[in-house]
C-alpha cells in the first residue's frame, strides 16, 4: 500500500506532489535548458517534444487530479508517465547529455517506496523498456560486453536505488505499524488512567472525610475537596510545605500545636498515626478533626507515598462535651442534697436509743442505701474527672494484688467466692501504686459480681525481664463477641448485668483501661458465652536492681 499521502486529503495530495513530482519536473526543465543551449535542433525533434510534453502532463495530473478519491495505487500512473517521458527524451538527448537517464531515479524510487510490489514491478518493467526502446529507436544493439556494461550500468544503479527504497519503505511501514499499535495502546492506557483518576476523584469527593495522598518525596498527588477545606481552615495549603497552620489546637482546646506536631508533618516523617484529635479553624468556627495516616509500600518494600485521612467529628465532640457537662451537673445536684440527708441521718442515728430496735433497723437500712447512692454518685463524678498525673515508682505487683484482694474480700465472702492468688512472691513494675491497686480491685470486683456463685476467682502474676502480667479469671456467663467490642465503653452494661440488676453505671472498665494505658500497658479480655473469662493486664517491668 502507498506510504505517502496517508491522509487522503487535497492537502496531502499537494504535499505528495511537492515531494515527488516537482523535483522530476524541475530536472526535466533543466535538461531542456541545457539541450536548448548545446544542440537546439535536438530539442525540437518530435520524439523529444513528445517526451517533454509527457513529463509536463504527468506533473499537471499529479497536481490537479483528485487522487484522494481513488484507490491509493491509482497514483502510480503519474510515475509511469514520468518513466515514459524519460524513455522518449533519452532517445535523442542522450547523445548530448548521457546523464539524462538519471531523471528516472525520481519516479522509480517514488514508485518503489510508495506503491510496494506494484511500484517495484513498474521499476523492473520501466528499466527494461528504457533500454529496449533506445536500441529499437537506434536500430543497433551493443556489439561487446563493454558496450552492454556501458548502457546498463546507470539503469541498474537506478533499479538498485529503487529496491533500496522499496525495502526502506517496508521497514518504515513495519515500524509505523508498531508505533501505531504502541500509540493506540498508550492512548487506551491514558484513557483508562483518566477514567481511573475520574473514578478516584469522584469517590474521594463523595466521602465526607478529608483524604490526601503524598508521594515518596512529600509532594501532594491528590486530595479531595474536604481535605482542601480543612487545610484552609487550619491556615495552610496542602500543596505547599510545611503543611501546617496556625489554627491547629490540641484536644484540650487550649494548647496550640507546633508545626512539626501537626498530623501531616508527622505522617510524612513516617509516623503511624491513629486517632490524632485536634481542633482546627479560627476560635469562632472551630471543628474537631480525627486524623489517621498510613504509608503505602511497593512490593519491593520501598515507600510509594503516604495517605492522610481526617474526619470531621465536631458533632460527636460537642455531644461528648454536653454529656460531660450533664454528668457534672447531675453529680453536683445529687451529691449536695444527699450530703445533707446523710448528715441528718447521723443526727437521727444518734437520737435513736437502743430501746427501739425496730426503728434502729430502719435507720440502718436508710444509711446503707444512702451510702450506696453516694457510691453511685462518686462513680459519676469519677467518670467526669480527668485522671491526675501518675506518681511513678518501683512497685511490687504481688503486694498490690494482695492489697486489692483484701479490699474485695468482704464482697467475696458475701458471694461465697474464694479468691486464689498464684505467682512469684515478688514482681516488680514501674507504676503508680494507688492507681494500679484500683485497677486490680476493679477487676476482682467484676469477677466476683458477675462470676458463678461459689466459683473461685483466680489471680495469676507473671514476672518477666521486660513485662509484668496480672490475669484475673472467673467462671460465669462469659462475654459474646459483640460485648467484647464494647465492654470498655463508658456506661456500657452487658445484658447479664442488666437482667440481674447488678448495681453500677458501667464505668469501671473504662477507668481501668485509662489507667493501664497511662502506664504504657495493655489490657486484653479472653471470653466466650458460657466460658471462662480472663482479663490480663500487661505492664512494663521495673529494671533489675544493679
Amino acid at each position: 500500500m502507498p506510504h505517502i499521502d496517508s491522509t487522503r486529503t487535497p492537502e496531502g495530495r499537494r504535499a505528495r506532489s511537492a515531494q515527488t513530482q516537482l523535483p522530476f519536473f524541475f530536472g526535466l526543465v533543466y535538461v531542456a535548458v541545457v539541450v536548448a543551449v548545446v544542440e537546439p535542433s535536438i530539442l525540437v525533434m518530435p520524439i523529444s517534444l513528445f517526451g517533454f510534453a509527457t513529463g509536463v502532463l504527468a506533473t499537471v495530473l499529479a497536481m490537479f487530479v483528485p487522487w484522494e478519491r481513488y484507490a491509493p495505487v491509482a497514483a502510480i500512473a503519474v510515475a509511469a508517465l514520468d518513466v515514459v517521458a524519460v524513455t522518449l527524451v533519452r532517445a535523442e538527448i542522450t547523445r548530448v547529455l548521457p546523464g539524462v537517464i538519471l531523471l528516472a531515479i525520481f519516479p522509480m524510487t517514488w514508485a518503489a517506496y510508495a506503491f510496494g510490489i506494484a511500484g517495484l514491478t513498474l521499476v523492473a518493467g520501466g528499466s527494461v523498456a528504457m533500454l529496449a526502446f533506445r536500441f529499437v529507436y537506434d536500430g543497433a544493439w551493443p556489439q561487446s560486453f563493454a558496450g552492454w556494461a556501458n548502457v546498463t550500468s546507470l539503469p541498474l544503479v537506478i533499479v538498485a536505488l529503487a529496491v533500496m527504497a522499496f525495502l526502506a519503505a517496508r521497514r518504515l511501514g513495519h515500524r509505523g505499524r508498531q508505533l501505531s499499535r504502541a500509540n493506540h495502546a498508550q492512548t487506551a492506557a491514558l484513557a483508562e488512567a483518566r477514567d481511573a483518576e475520574t473514578l478516584v476523584t469522584g469517590i474521594l469527593d463523595t466521602v465526607s472525610a478529608g483524604v490526601a495522598f503524598y508521594d515518596e518525596e512529600g509532594r501532594l498527588e491528590v486530595a479531595n475537596a474536604a481535605a482542601h477545606e480543612m487545610a484552609h481552615a487550619s491556615g495552610f495549603r496542602l500543596d505547599e510545605p510545611p503543611y501546617a497552620g496556625e489554627n491547629v489546637i490540641a484536644a484540650d482546646r487550649v494548647t496550640r500545636l507546633a508545626a512539626d506536631e501537626q498530623f501531616i508533618p508527622r505522617a510524612l516523617r513516617g509516623e503511624d498515626i491513629r486517632g490524632h484529635l485536634a481542633w482546627i479553624g479560627p476560635p469562632e468556627a472551630q471543628m474537631a478533626v480525627l486524623a489517621s495516616s498510613n504509608q503505602l509500600r511497593r512490593q519491593d518494600g520501598s515507600v510509594q507515598g503516604t495517605v492522610v485521612v481526617a474526619h470531621d467529628v465536631t458533632e460527636l465532640a460537642d455531644a461528648i462535651e454536653v454529656r460531660e457537662q450533664f454528668l457534672r451537673t447531675v453529680s453536683h445536684e445529687l451529691r449536695t442534697p444527699l450530703t445533707s440527708v446523710t448528715g441528718f441521718l447521723s443526727l437521727i442515728d444518734d437520737a435513736v436509743g437502743p430501746h427501739d430496735p425496730k426503728l434502729r433497723g430502719y435507720v440502718d437500712v436508710v444509711n446503707r442505701r444512702a451510702a450506696d447512692l453516694l457510691d453511685r454518685i462518686e462513680d459519676l463524678v469519677s467518670a467526669t474527672r480527668v485522671e491526675g498525673a501518675l506518681r511513678l515508682c518501683v512497685v511490687d505487683i504481688r503486694q498490690i494484688v494482695d492489697a486489692a484482694v483484701q479490699r474485695v474480700s468482704k464482697l467475696a465472702e458475701q458471694q461465697s467466692t474464694p479468691l486464689q492468688v498464684s505467682g512469684p512472691a515478688v514482681a516488680r513494675a514501674h507504676g503508680d501504686r494507688e492507681k494500679l491497686e484500683t485497677v486490680i480491685a476493679e477487676l476482682l470486683t467484676n469477677a466476683v459480681k458477675f462470676g458463678a456463685p461459689e466459683a473461685p476467682v483466680t489471680v495469676a502474676c507473671h514476672a518477666g525481664d521486660e513485662r509484668v502480667r496480672v490475669s484475673v479469671a472467673n467462671d460465669g456467663p462469659g462475654l459474646s463477641h459483640a460485648e467484647l467490642r464494647r465492654v470498655f465503653d463508658r456506661f456500657y452494661r452487658t445484658a447479664h448485668a442488666r437482667s440481674r440488676a447488678v448495681q453500677g453505671f458501667g464505668l469501671g472498665l473504662t477507668r481501668v483501661r485509662t489507667i493501664v494505658h497511662a502506664h504504657e500497658g495493655r489490657i486484653h479480655i479472653e471470653s466466650a458465652p458460657g466460658a471462662r473469662t480472663t482479663v490480663t493486664v500487661d505492664l512494663p517491668a521495673a529494671p533489675a536492681a544493679s
